[in-house]
């Protein structure tokens, strides 16, 4: 009885392309996809399954049943060996526990096959049953039965239309209409690799052709590319559709049906009636066919459809093109293949009048993101549209499919009619249908190009031959990978005398690197990382690649496999790795790509054991987030150093750094930074520096923008040290220092002195940050001493200089715009940025700023200067919910002006900084809308206190401090002198708010404090 089990079930496997790993018992193993992928295993597995319990049903008329598990997902394949699994992995042991706990007679699939084979096969409800390890069990459903032999391609539930292929449906309509015109057959060959649109064409001109003026007779069959007798398949589905033939019609029915023409029953399945050689048969199928077509096209025009031809065997190819030669009459063939048809049939399609290729190219960036727009029919946002776009590269069904990967991760979902997409992760996995069309082709190729396809997805996307033929020990042929479109031949190569080529698509490459064992891939980066050292001379330019190929030789989760027994090559390519991260990671700080410089000092930390170098590299790490404005990473990074870090001078500097970064940056917080905690941080800078080093000036340069009272020699003895250490960047820091000092205390015309020596110093330094920071602080610099349009050019100069930078540099740098018109009075041109203002906020809310929030005011202010308070309030509302706190200082001056502007002055706060010291960026604007609110309240007593400190001639400030003197002591003169030196240095608005200010401090609301 086993024999018999044994024996049919081994077939029904067999049939379905499956291989029986092993017999244990009465219990079988089969395996669907490998040793060798299959883009239909799901499917395949699922149909063995269900013909399985149909056999042994059969065999053993009910008395046995079977309880079938089918599982999909990565499996490690080793060699067969006898008494042996060759497949191993938690998929193994998942489908082992499937079948373990389903009822006789049913089979239950996983949740990765019902993805699979969604629209082929029906199940029941979702269920989970429990299993050892599993702490939310195992998602499974029962397989109820097929519906289809193969599955719809895509998504249920989404629109399906045709983008970007108009020329190539009007040519097939051209060829259709010449067909039924002139009366000659022609065989079309809709030619393109899986997914690019084949079967979506085909609908577009089954559709077009059904109100087409002569409307053809329809017929389709489809090649199948496993079963038993399936040679002519596809015509048996012609004839089944033509005939109405059912599956459950017996055969006397069938060949009555098909008469006169008996021998068509062939293509259905039954046997040929009397003593026929199977190759007389076979002639008269076809003489069969040709005739039954020859009666069709005699009646009206015929377009018959043969779609996956590439998995048509000979017999079938032979009677296709026979087809298009010999019948004589109307009739369009469209058939849908693959390149890989081409591999059996060169000549296919071409040489003859009535045969020809239509090749569908994949669709543009464009067309496929308007794809995606069609078939989600919502206004979805860009960063989703863009991620499945780049990642589908210009393939419809990768498209859908990665739409059905966002809808099953929950990053897409169904709210009545219409989508709504939710939290959106970076990384999206290649999609199980994709991985397994990908896999598919790849395992189709020779051993050796196979092997040199996998090595060059090790190299990158793009790679060279040169380490390709040392690593598979071979000439492989890349014209065979070109042909087959895998990859393409590049123009130049970015390595001398190598030919380069790239990867056509980033999935291709993924599916192919991934089916490489863990450790063959790190000892396959390991080759990469030898061969570029030794071909690029170690030089600069390769350092990202080298830190890229040594680190994934030695990443942590994988070394003990790759290396066991070889510690001290492990420990060489680990020391090396670490070297080329830290020289990578600082060459890409020097090109301002902090992003990448964070990811590779991470990967450095990744590897490396020795403390004090850990703490080394979470100190650079903190640097780089400081160079972002991600204050919460660098205050992490750098107090990660600081619990690991021993080394005295070490420690001191990750100390300097901690303080200056924080105090000269103090706005990248939600809440301003504590006083007492910046303060002690430079308390240990100075105590753990030496007296004449960078960290020593550093900490002076933090004391002197932190706390200015308290050490007010603490810049001047920065400039000294940093002149003596030759240090041009600390130089800066120092100037930096000195001229907030200076402009704090009102000394405007040293201040701009100070900008001006800045601005020359820093031509000789190359840090980015560093010269968009320096052009920040001489803008007030040179609008304190009223030279206005100086100031614009200089704003203008960091808005684009912080282009090139982070998000937050770039409100900085329109920030600096804005604040420059805001002094100038500039609604206008306030108004004309608001627009480019919203946009760069929403794009820096991750790292938060006080310039965003006040940068919003500040265009609410203009527009309601210019009477659009709907809009203001729109603006105020989005400046309030980003919930900034401890920036009074900042936002004080566009909340006053707002206030004036509406006729409600409000109290003015009692700030330190009134009539002393006074913050660099917002100083100005803020001691302005100071004076006028002061004014307006008629509040003498304070505005006598604080603006006598500003009666500076040929200061931006001066005329302000005489006009609010004027109003609240009643002098016409002093009032007239303010709004004339206002009028000289081009404020006009400002000028015009004098009669406003005048008319608000003689309302009842208006208070007179007199002066003692």
């Amino acid at each position: 009885m086993l024999d018999r089990f044994y024996e049919a079930m081994a077939t029904e496997i067999a049939g379905a392309g499956g291989t029986v790993e092993k017999f244990v018992g009465d219990a079988v193993m089969a395996v669907f996809g490998a040793p060798h992928a299959q883009e239909d295993h799901a499917e395949r597995a699922l149909h063995a399954a269900l013909a399985m319990r149909r056999r042994l049903a059969e065999l053993f008329e009910g008395s046995l049943q079977l309880r079938i598990g089918v599982n999909s997902g990565e499996v490690v394949v080793g060699a067969a060996r006898e008494g042996s699994s060759f497949v191993s992995g938690d998929t193994v042991n998942v489908g082992a526990r499937l079948e373990q706990n389903v009822e006789a007679g049913e089979i239950l699939a996983g949740e990765r096959t019902v993805a699979l084979v969604r629209g082929a096969f029906e199940f029941d409800e979702p269920i989970r049953i429990d299993a050892k390890g599993k702490r939310d069990g195992i998602a499974c459903r029962q397989l109820i039965r097929a519906l289809t032999l193969t599955r719809p391609r895509g998504v249920g539930g989404l629109r399906r239309t045709l983008v970007g292929r108009d020329t190539e449906i009007d040519l097939l309509e051209a060829t259709y209409r010449r067909v039924a015109h002139e009366g000659e057959p022609h065989l079309v060959t809709i030619m393109g690799e899986a997914g690019v649109g084949k079967s979506r064409l085909v609908r577009e001109l089954w559709g077009r052709l059904g109100g087409a003026p002569v409307e053809p007779l329809r017929r389709t069959g489809r090649c199948l590319s496993y079963g038993h007798a399936i040679t002519y398949w596809a015509l048996g589905e012609i004839l089944k559709e033509h005939f109405d033939i059912l599956e459950s019609d017996p055969p006397e029915s069938v060949r009555n049906k098909v008469q006169p023409r008996e021998i068509l029953g062939l293509a259905l399945g039954l046997e040929a009636q009397g003593e026929l050689h199977p190759l007389a048969a076979r002639e008269k199928l076809h003489e069969a066919w040709l005739e039954f077509l020859q009666d069709l096209v005699a009646e009206r025009p015929v377009v018959v459809l043969i779609e996956d031809i590439h998995w048509a065997e000979d017999p079938l190819l032979d009677l296709l093109e026979r087809t298009g030669s010999e019948v004589q009459g109307p009739l369009l063939i469209v058939g849908t293949a693959r390149p890989e048809l081409l591999d059996g049939r060169p000549t296919w399609g071409g040489g003859r009048r009535n045969a020809s290729l239509l090749w569908l190219q994949p669709l543009s960036e464009d067309e496929a993101g308007r794809l995606f727009d069609d078939a989600l029919t919502e206004a979805l946002p860009l960063e989703l549209r863009n991620l499945v776009v780049e990642r589908a590269e210009g393939n419809p069904l990768f498209v859908e499919e990665l739409i059905g990967t966002l809808i099953d991760r929950g990053n897409l979902r169904r709210v009545g009619e219409a989508w709504q997409a939710e939290r959106l992760e970076p990384n999206m996995d290649i999609p199980d249908s994709v991985q397994a069309v990908l896999a598919a082709r790849i395992d189709m190729l020779p051993s050796l190009e196979k092997a040199a396809l996998q090595a060059a997805s090790v190299v990158g996307r793009v790679f060279w031959a040169g380490p390709v033929h040392e690593l598979v020990g071979g000439e492989p042929d890349f014209g065979l990978l070109e042909e087959r479109d895998f990859i393409r031949r590049r123009r130049g190569s970015s390595m001398a005398g190598q030919q380069e080529y790239a990867i056509k698509h980033a999935l291709t490459r993924e599916v192919a690197y991934t089916s490489l064992p863990k450790a063959r891939r790190a000892r396959l980066h390991a080759g990469v990382a030898a061969w570029l050292e030794q071909a690029g001379g170690g030089r600069d330019e390769t350092a990202p690649l080298l830190a890229h190929h040594y680190a994934e030789a030695v990443r942590a989760e994988d070394a003990d496999l790759a290396w066991g027994g070889e510690e001290a090559e492990r420990a060489r390519l680990q020391a090396k790795a670490l070297d080329w991260l830290r020289r990578a990671a600082e060459l890409a700080l020097g090109r301002y790509e902090l992003g990448d410089a964070i990811s590779l000092l991470q990967r450095a930390l990744d590897l490396e054991e020795r403390e004090q170098s850990r703490a080394e590299l979470w100190r650079d790490i903190g640097h780089a987030h400081a160079m972002r404005y991600e204050g919460q990473a660098f205050w992490e990074a750098m107090q990660n150093s600081l619990q690991i870090c021993a080394d005295r001078a070490t420690c001191g500097e990750t100390y300097g750094l901690l303080a200056l970064h924080t105090a000269a940056r103090s706005g990248m917080w939600q809440r301003r930074p504590d006083h007492e905690l910046v303060t002690g941080w430079i308390d240990q800078a100075f105590e753990l520096s030496e007296r004449e080093s960078p960290t020593r000036v550093r900490a002076l340069v933090a004391r002197a923008f932190w706390a200015p009272r308290e050490d007010p020699e603490a810049a001047r003895e920065a400039e000294r040290l940093a002149e003596q250490l030759g240090d041009q960047e600390l130089q800066s820091w120092a100037l930096d220092a000195l001229l907030a000092q200076a402009y704090a205390q009102h000394h405007y015309d040293e201040a701009y002195e100070l900008a001006r020596e800045r601005l020359n110093l820093i031509a000789q330094i190359s840090d980015p940050d560093h010269i968009v920071e320096a052009h920040e602080s001489a803008v007030p610099a040179f609008a304190a001493v009223a030279r206005i349009d100086e100031a614009r050019r200089l704003a203008k100069t960091a808005d684009e200089l912080s282009a090139k930078l982070s998000p937050h540099h770039q409100v900085h740098g329109l920030a600096l715009q804005l604040e420059v018109e805001e002094l100038a009075g500039g609604w206008e041109r306030v108004v004309a940025l608001t627009e480019r203002t919203e946009g760069a906020v929403a794009a820096n809310l991750d790292t938060p700023c006080s310039r965003n929030a006040r940068s919003l005011l500040v265009c609410a202010v203009a527009s309601v200067v210019m009477g659009d308070e709907q809009r203001a309030a729109e603006l105020e509302r989005a400046a309030e919910e980003l919930g900034m706190e401890g920036y009074d200082f900042a936002l004080e001056s566009p909340r006053l002006r707002l206030a004036l502007l509406r006729g409600n002055p409000q109290p003015v706060g009692e700030a330190l900084e009134a009539a002393g010291s006074h913050n660099l960026a917002f100083g100005l604007a803020r001691l302005a809308a100071r004076m006028d609110a002061l004014a307006a309240l008629r509040d003498r007593r304070r505005v006598e206190e604080d603006a006598l400190p500003l009666l500076h001639v040929d200061t931006y400030i001066e005329p302000f401090a005489l006009r609010a003197l004027g109003i609240v002591r009643e002098d016409e003169t002093l009032v007239a002198q303010a709004t004339s030196r206002l009028r000289g240095m081009g404020l006009d608005w400002h000028a015009e708010q004098t009669d406003a200010l005048i008319e608000a401090a003689s309302l009842p609301g208006g208070r007179s404090t007199d002066v003692e």
